[in-house]
């Protein structure tokens, strides 16, 4: 595709952005003070050199009960200098740049939290106190002189927040104001708060700078404002001068998947089209555009007239400069995972990246200073940090080759993007294959390293990277002896086994997990078929759209742990959960499994056997050990060479320590 409207210039009133796409405000947890520091500005650097348009910076806290322990802050003038270096970094390399200004309200956490009522948050758990009349003067008031200080500091534009579930939000929603004065009941009283902000922040900055809104396109929370009311809102932003709308998705506490993988990429631009059809405003469509294909193809459909690509810039900070010189075969693509971004953030930690280890790092780690000893490399095993340590080490100059005993890349990664919802995770392969390309890695597929073949390229340093094998318990009947139809989660999911209508999953785990909602899918419409239908009118709507939302199978998962998926990460696990019971998918869990005889599964909860019976496929997901054997035979037997371990072969952990791992292993290999 050629991108015709993604690095067109565009205008907010008189400011000229270089390109369509944005880097919305993002927590970060780079700051524990709220000052800007060295972390924050070479984090952005690296993505304002990398050619992004416009960058918001924030949430910056106007109020230290309205912001957070890790948020930036912009409630006093001691933080203009910080800021006032961050905008001569960004503008040094053509990017333009906005803050947020952040109040959380009742989402702040804050000994002293407020927000419209008194109302118990969903997210804190805890009851804010309800603002006066007079302090919501004073709230505004600090929105206004955060303005000025940002306008001090020479920030192009400030961006409103009315969007996640903040303090706007808290008085937009009838779930959270039940106020009986001028600021509560009825649409115009609920709306008199941000109209207010709006014309207060215009008045003080809005003729020497860009005043926006980041609006929630639907709440996705029941009770709440919809699609439909957001659309008022934001004509009412419009008709008081509001400069541009910034559309995301729902509140934190949503219910509704907003950004992990399981959603497609793009699904709510047709947010930022519901807003973009109500107002003669620019508009920027936000969450899970991940691909610049994908934003080229929204700005094409005139869906919003620019993209926000958050992760996706965390992801590959040159993007738009690789997308720009056709390098498409050279992005790191954000996949979703959230394993170093919002798991992260919402357990205090600073944002990493699954697929980019530099990302906190910047300016610490320098990948153009090649080494001045190259020696051999070997690496066995082409998992995802095998890839990462051939990839960098490659990078540094050293000589690099790897043998894989399959025919293909990628190991246990393989089975990863074969579920439902988790065909983003198979752009890590790709990615790794275009580079072993593109650098001249030397590869080998389909050929099982042993002791005398590794002394045969006599290297230097031998990297491990061999994964896992199954620990299968010591269960009678678990391996098929007494008639049952038992099969590890990989052959079911690589489709070397068929599985039966009546489908029980041993293992609770991610894998466990993901292999159910697999399995329950199967025999569903897919949406090709299902549209064919539908426009043929062939079937009941309730019962086509039935018999695409699940397939034709029944299936339970067992566990020996009290709750599922407990190692799956906190933005993640519910939603996969939700999953699980909107697919029908019992659980029977906190149990010991006895024994797996003909179609009957034995196991005892609580003291009393019980029995699952009349099971077609029983499919394995349980643990694993590290595949370490061949490692130990080297180590003991040449202990000349240097030897490292990666990824599971050291330890089964999560895809983003197997890659971190790979480029940690590979970068210090001569220092």
């Amino acid at each position: 595709m050629k991108f015709v409207k993604l690095f067109e210039p565009f205008k907010i009133k008189d400011l000229e952005i270089r390109n369509r796409i944005v880097m919305p405000a993002m927590a970060l947890n780079f700051s524990r003070d709220g000052e800007i520091n060295d972390t924050t500005i070479n984090f952005y650097f690296e993505r304002a050199k990398g050619g992004v348009g416009l960058i918001i910076i924030g949430g910056a806290g106007v109020e230290p009960r309205g912001g957070g322990p890790t948020m930036f802050a912009i409630y006093d003038d001691k933080f203009i200098p910080g800021y006032t270096r961050f905008t001569e970094n960004m503008h040094s390399q053509g990017a333009k740049t906005f803050v947020q200004l952040y109040h959380a309200g009742a989402y702040s956490g804050m000994p002293d939290m407020v927000s419209s009522s008194a109302v118990k948050s969903n997210l804190t758990r805890r009851v804010p106190k309800e603002l006066t009349i007079d302090e919501i003067k004073v709230v505004q008031e600090n929105h206004a002189l955060a303005a000025e200080r940002a306008l001090k500091a020479g920030f192009d534009g400030v961006e409103l927040l009315g969007s996640a579930g903040y303090l706007i939000n808290q008085f937009l929603s009838p779930i959270t104001n039940k106020r009986t004065d001028e600021y509560g009941g009825s649409l115009e009283n609920r709306l008199r708060y941000p109209l207010e902000l709006i014309q207060l922040v215009k008045e003080r900055v809005g003729q020497k700078m860009i005043v926006g809104m980041r609006i929630a396109g639907d709440d996705f929370v029941p009770g709440s404002n919809t699609y439909k009311e957001s659309a008022v809102f934001a004509r009412h932003y419009a008709n008081a001068g509001i400069d541009y709308i910034n559309v995301t998705g729902g509140w934190h506490e949503t219910r509704i998947p907003q950004i992990p993988m399981m959603v497609p990429q793009g699904a709510y631009a047709y947010l930022a089209e519901n807003i973009k059809n109500a107002v003669n405003l620019p508009v920027f469509s936000s969450n899970r555009i991940n691909s610049p294909l994908v934003a080229e193809q929204i700005l094409r459909d005139q869906m919003a007239d620019a993209v926000c690509m958050g992760r996706a810039l965390i992801a590959d900070a040159y993007l738009p400069l690789k997308a720009k010189q056709s390098k498409l075969w050279d992005i790191r693509k954000c996949v979703g995972c959230n394993q170093g971004c919002f798991d992260h953030i919402f357990t205090g930690k600073s944002v990493e990246c699954m697929r980019n280890y530099m990302v906190s790092r910047e300016g610490k780690i320098d990948l153009d200073n090649k080494t001045k000893h190259p020696i051999q490399v070997l690496i066995i095993g082409a998992g995802p940090g095998g890839l990462e340590a051939a990839r960098i080490a490659k990078v540094l100059g050293h000589n690099v080759t790897i043998l894989e005993k399959r025919l293909n890349l990628g190991g246990q990664t393989n089975l990863s993007w074969v579920p439902p919802g988790r065909h983003d995770i198979h752009e890590i392969m790709d990615y790794y294959s275009a580079q072993i390309e593109h650098l001249g890695i030397e590869l080998h597929l389909g050929v099982e390293a042993d002791l005398d073949r590794i002394n045969k390229y006599q290297p230097d340093a031998v990297i491990f990277a061999t994964g896992v094998k199954y620990n299968i318990p010591h269960i009678p009947g678990i391996d098929g002896s007494l008639g049952s139809e038992v099969y590890l989660a990989e052959k079911i999911l690589e489709g070397e086994c068929p599985i039966g209508k009546n489908v029980v999953v041993v293992g609770g785990s991610a894998t466990g997990i993901e292999t159910a909602i697999w399995a329950a899918e199967q025999g569903a419409l897919n949406s090709e078929v299902a549209k064919f239908i539908a426009f043929y009118d062939l079937l009941p709507k309730e019962e086509l759209f039935n018999r695409w939302l699940r397939g034709n199978r029944k299936v339970t998962i067992i566990d020996m742990l009290p709750k599922l998926g407990m190692s799956i990460g906190r933005t993640t696990r519910g939603f996969l959960i939700g999953q699980l019971m909107k697919l029908g998918i019992n659980s029977v869990l906190n149990v010991q499994i006895k024994k797996f005889e003909g179609k009957t599964l034995i196991y005892e909860h609580e003291n009393e056997t019980k029995t699952l019976q009349n099971i077609d496929t029983f499919i394995l997901a349980t643990g694993v050990e590290p595949n370490d054997d061949l490692f130990n035979k080297v180590k003991e037997t040449n202990p000349s060479y240097k030897t490292f371990k990666v990824g599971d072969c050291k330890r089964p952990r999560t895809m983003m320590e197997a890659i971190h791992e790979g480029f940690r292993t590979a970068y210090n290999l001569d220092k």
